[in-house]
């Protein structure tokens, strides 16, 4: 299924162009989804003369906001280098890339996206990168999930949960261990749901799989309980109004769980924007930020407070047990309970698909990003390109001499020079400009 979110970073592009006139490059992993560093490429291909000094005079924007950041992935990462000039810098101790900052610029710093608004590994790039939040998920579930505001329900409960189930690894592994709970305690009957026993991106049953948290490993055979799943991974781009009419309300296993970071991803917005009551499964706080973007949640119709529980087994705990409480309704209560929780979820969805959510989102970008950018212009001295290419220009190997001796070579001596002197020119006007 293709994605067109390079739109979105082009709009980015466009924005910042628009306001400083500045060159801009967009880095992001392509294809969508992926976690590669070789897979992280710019937005638009250059010829090697125009790339160079393209890249030299532009703010550099790396775009991390698909996939929850994971700062210790890349740390001491080894990749191919993608030119002759890199990989002899590198051998020589002159050019270190760090973490996924492939390339550096005339500013001392780069932009990172991103999309958590609370995170360890934030910190952690927050050393390196002048960073944008925006939440990306917002942005795109708007396209993804645009033709669910021209759809009508019609109601035919068959089951009371509507859960989707389908890959477990990494940081999904707690899902194992709620469809485990599910049945403990009695309550599979009241779910439409499914399980895939192999774990779909890495081909291996959850009986052999080693869990980084032994606690999610499932005590029964979920497969005797549950049909198999057989979904592909761009289901949740998606949505299935067969699947809303015959169920109540969704359970959301979130992408993050078992973790302190707040991401929340297309999958939050998909019964929102469905129009259909929800309890969340994700991080601590995650219903207290969909407010903050002004949405309501059932904390009227049941009880939520299993969202500020700090602990993953406890806030787990406390999702089957609002569970069970609902399947415990008797009918009159469900009918009265379903009315206050469809009267949220109705005023959810016109606020998803309102110009005033739009707005919000949008302007929460281009705000964060022309402070990002004002904080890139005022804070740089140019001093660490003039350190990089000084080192490179005087070492004395004879081989990376060779390199940039060579006019047939990009980037070569002369025009580093050239771009050298551009650079301290600039940066003695910067000074002279403090001083006064």
């Amino acid at each position: 299924m293709s994605i067109p979110i390079d739109r979105l970073y082009q709009y980015i592009e466009q924005t910042i162009k628009h306001i400083y006139k500045e060159h801009v490059v967009i880095y992001r992993f392509w294809p969508h989804g992926s976690k590669k560093i070789e897979n992280l490429t710019t937005l638009e291909y250059k010829p090697a003369v125009e790339s160079f000094m393209l890249y030299s005079k532009s703010f550099l924007i790396y775009c991390h906001d698909q996939e929850p950041l994971n700062y210790d992935l890349y740390e001491n990462l080894e990749w191919a280098p993608n030119s002759t000039l890199t990989a002899i810098s590198r051998r020589l101790g002159l050019y270190v890339e760090k973490n996924i900052e492939v390339r550096r610029s005339f500013y001392d710093r780069s932009a990172l996206i991103h999309s958590e608004a609370r995170s360890q590994n934030l910190k952690k790039y927050q050393q390196q990168f002048v960073t944008i939040y925006y939440w990306s998920h917002a942005v795109i579930a708007l396209d993804w999930f645009r033709f669910a505001q021209h759809l009508d329900q019609v109601k035919r409960t068959q089951r009371t949960f509507l859960i989707y189930n389908r890959a477990w690894g990494g940081s999904r592994e707690y899902r194992l261990r709620f469809a485990d709970l599910l049945i403990n305690h009695n309550l599979q009957n009241y779910c439409r749901t499914s399980i895939a026993a192999t774990e779909p991106e890495l081909g291996i049953h959850y009986s052999q799989y080693e869990f980084k948290n032994p606690v999610w490993r499932p005590v029964v055979k979920l497969e005797d309980y549950f049909p198999p799943n057989i979904a592909a991974s761009h289901y949740s781009a998606d949505f299935d109004i067969a699947d809303y009419n015959a169920t109540d309300i969704e359970v959301v296993l979130e992408t993050l769980f078992d973790d302190d970071r707040l991401h929340l991803t297309e999958k939050s917005l998909r019964p929102i924007a469905c129009g259909q009551p929800f309890i969340l499964a994700a991080t601590h706080g995650s219903l207290e930020y969909l407010r903050g973007y002004g949405f309501r949640t059932f904390s009227e119709v049941w009880n939520e407070d299993y969202d500020q529980i700090v602990d993953p087994q406890s806030r787990l705990c406390a999702v089957i047990e609002v569970m069970k409480q609902i399947s415990q309704w008797d009918d009159v209560t469900r009918q009265q309970k379903m009315i206050q929780a469809q009267s949220i979820a109705d005023h959810n969805r016109r606020h998803f698909f309102s110009e005033d959510f739009f707005k919000t989102v949008v302007l929460e970008l281009q705000d964060n990003i022309l402070q990002a950018v004002d904080t890139l212009q005022q804070t740089n001295t140019f001093s660490r390109w003039i350190t990089k290419w000084q080192q490179i220009l005087d070492h004395p190997d004879p081989e990376l001499t060779e390199y940039l001796d060579n006019p047939n070579n990009v980037p070569n001596r002369l025009l580093v020079q050239h771009l050298m002197e551009l650079v301290k020119s600039k940066q003695t006007q910067i000074q002279s400009t403090k001083q006064q």
